[in-house]
């Protein structure tokens, strides 16, 4: 959570995140701290969750990284690839659409957390 909370430092403060698919998190979060509370809240005490950077690419308008994400929590694991893409804005991000690669494995992975 830690990791997470830094990328907070590249966010505007009214950065709006769109999360993809059918589970707790999905939906679009007005503030980055909002969607970290959600976060925490779903996973608990304990877990971790690392983000890998595959790669990264952008312009002075958008900015875009290829991730692999992966998660343990409440005796569960998983591991996905994902792609962000920011819109840029004064050089911080304003806006955030995730798309996950195995949306159906990650929703399963989430929905399972949250029962």
């Amino acid at each position: 959570m830690a990791t997470l909370r830094e990328a907070n430092l590249l966010a505007a403060g009214t950065v709006a995140l769109h999360y993809p698919g059918r589970n707790p998190l999905s939906g679009d979060h007005v503030g980055y701290t909002v969607f970290l509370e959600k976060v925490a809240a779903l996973v608990g005490d304990g877990a971790t969750i690392t983000r890998e950077l595959h790669d990264a690419f952008g312009s002075d308008d958008h900015a875009v990284q290829l991730l692999t994400v992966s998660a343990t929590a409440k005796g569960r694991s998983c591991t996905w690839q994902a792609t962000a893409t920011f819109h840029v804005r004064d050089g911080r991000f304003s806006e955030c659409w995730i798309s996950i690669h195995d949306q159906h494995a990650l929703d399963e992975f989430l929905n399972s957390l949250a029962s």
